[in-house]
């Protein structure tokens, strides 16, 4: 049984959308009187608070405070739990020496909504195609939302756990679906693929065939542009500018939406029709650092290098891995990722496996060892396939440089290497 998670948009009228709200006020007074509590009494007492501790005091708020008690006990759990678990994320930081972070108080208009974590308290009527009915809690108070979105897991799948959240005055719900192995997604061909992602095509195979770069934030930069300058000329805190606001955030939104679609799709097309797909692990953090430098140690270029990391992030690099890598193995597709720093798909020659060294502005390899010629995201693709195919040049299989590495001529390459990475 696989677990799979779907977002659907809910349309509430004036009053579901004012109950929602309500409901969303208690769980965040909920959650930051919780803090509070833990906060007092490790000052006062030294004392550490747990969710079981806080978790047995519920039925007597509900009986102090009656309106608690239409938003079921397992959803004012789960508030209880989403604190514990940001406590413990805080202790993991401060282990590891990272920045702490310590839980912080939340306002009512910055608490995104609240959770049932089982099957208990709401129903999800699907009505055919994509029309939906959410509904939640029982008796008078109960209430049916109507909801808009389709899965692809047929009546199979159940629903297991539901997310309620709140998002530039709209309303979705994420819905955790637990899914038989046979309504998964099946893989309908056996090709063996190498691919590189890139900013000019988003996609180059190894045979030359290209997915284009949809530029999603490039085409809507001038409209951006425009309602940031109207915003920057209005009152800041006045009526317009925060629905100018709402606007700027929308348009993000939207631009999100159909990077996510678009990623979505292209991954689903590529594990489904490939047995084996190799890529290299990429870092987009490490790819898209700022030029700026230091006060003493200033950089060069800093503006040419903001472009290109707002191009690098916006082509969704670090969302298109971890989908190929749930798609990958809900299709039986053994994803390759070979090591960057290690294997060098951008530099190594596909045919004499030697490195050419070369800039980001050299978009065709041309080879000084042996004379191969050819587009450079192309080369780099069937790079990484070979690396895939062949016995003992695998991540796993090979701890140590490659035995071919022999001149290490000294690379001219401007691209961050990446981290280390395992095959999958």
């Amino acid at each position: 049984m696989q677990r799979r998670k779907v977002t659907l948009k809910l349309y509430p009228n004036a009053a579901q959308a004012a109950r929602l709200e309500a409901w969303t006020r208690l769980h965040c007074e909920l959650y930051n009187a919780a803090l509070e509590e833990r906060i007092d009494a490790w000052r006062r007492a030294g004392k550490s608070i747990s969710y079981y501790d806080q978790q047995n005091v519920l039925p007597q708020i509900k009986a102090d405070r009656p309106e608690f008690v239409k938003l079921g006990s397992h959803a004012l759990q789960q508030t209880l739990r989403r604190l514990d678990l940001a406590f413990q994320s805080f202790f993991r930081r401060v282990k590891a020496g990272q920045t702490p972070g310590f839980p912080r108080f939340k306002s009512a208009k910055r608490f995104s909504g609240f959770a049932y974590p089982d099957p208990a308290g709401w129903k999800l009527m699907q009505h055919g195609g994509r029309g939906a009915t959410l509904r939640i809690g029982s008796g008078d108070t109960a209430l049916s939302i109507r909801a808009r979105g389709q899965h692809r897991f047929g009546g199979d799948a159940k629903p297991n756990d539901i997310t309620l959240t709140r998002r530039n005055g709209q309303w979705f719900v994420s819905v955790t679906l637990r899914v038989p192995e046979e309504a998964c997604g099946q893989r309908t061909d056996d090709q063996r693929r190498g691919v590189d992602f890139g900013v000019n095509d988003w996609a180059t195979f190894d045979d030359g065939q290209t997915i284009a770069n949809p530029r999603w934030l490039r085409e809507e930069l001038p409209r951006l542009a425009a309602l940031q300058r109207q915003r920057a000329r209005k009152k800041k805190g006045s009526l317009r500018f925060k629905r100018l606001g709402r606007r700027i955030a929308r348009l993000h939104d939207r631009i999100g939406n159909l990077r996510r679609d678009f990623v979505h799709k292209e991954t689903t097309k590529m594990v489904g029709q490939c047995a084996v797909l190799a890529t290299e692990q990429l870092a987009p953090k490490n790819m898209s650092r700022s030029a700026r430098g230091t006060v003493d140690a200033p950089g060069r270029r800093v503006r040419q290098k903001a472009g290109l990391n707002r191009e690098i992030l916006s082509a969704a690099f670090g969302m298109a891995h971890p989908m190929l890598a749930y798609k990958a193995e809900e299709a039986g597709t053994r994803l390759h990722l070979s090591n960057t720093r290690q294997l060098k798909p951008s530099q190594r020659c596909a045919a004499c496996w030697e490195i050419a060294p070369k800039t980001l502005a050299d978009r065709v390899h041309v080879c000084p060892h042996c004379g191969h010629v050819m587009q450079r995201d192309q080369n780099s693709a069937l790079v990484v396939l070979i690396d895939a195919n062949t016995p003992g040049t695998g991540v796993a299989a090979r701890p140590k440089p490659l035995p071919r590495q022999r001149d290490k001529s000294k690379s001219v390459t401007r691209e961050t290497p990446t981290t280390t990475a395992q095959a999958v």
